[in-house]
């Protein structure tokens, strides 16, 4: 397994582990295909988590390693979306305490399970308005890894 999917599998596993606010599903892909699907989860199936693996940008850390090998940094951003039906809170109040539990389990092993050099939440942005009372949020977070190419 590369470091970078061994990197979003932790992320999902230490999300499933969170047991501070009850969560619905957590996986690598969204339990629906379109708007429709979306509301007609079923209640517990929120709140929904999608964590994917986004963009990166990679630089060389070393030069003349090997003509097989070097060694490279990764800079990976992950994304954790957040899908959210209210009940006895408001939506703003639902959301916002996803937030802190999600970053407080997460900051908990900033080294991915020794995978990374950093992990940091970076950016929390809110979706579009939704049908009352659904919300949907993302989180990003910057990975800062080294791998070594010609390893798999």
């Amino acid at each position: 397994m590369s470091k970078r999917e061994a990197i979003v599998n932790d992320i999902v596993e230490k999300i499933k582990a969170i047991r501070t606010v009850k969560l619905g599903r957590v996986a690598r892909e969204p339990m629906f295909r379109d708007q429709t699907e979306f509301y007609n989860l079923a209640r517990t199936a929120f709140p929904h988590i999608v964590v994917t693996s986004g963009n990166e940008s990679r630089d060389d850390i070393t030069m003349g390693y090997s003509r097989t090998q070097s060694k490279r940094e990764g800079n990976l951003n992950i994304e954790i979306n957040v899908f959210v039906r209210a009940s006895d809170k408001t939506i703003d109040e639902t959301c916002n305490t996803l937030i802190e539990a999600l970053e407080e389990q997460l900051d908990k092993d900033r080294e991915r399970n020794g995978n990374a050099h950093n992990f940091q939440i970076t950016q929390i942005t809110m979706g579009e308005p939704m049908e009352h009372p659904y919300a949907q949020f993302t989180m990003t977070a910057e990975v800062i890894y080294t791998y070594t190419t010609g390893d798999v």
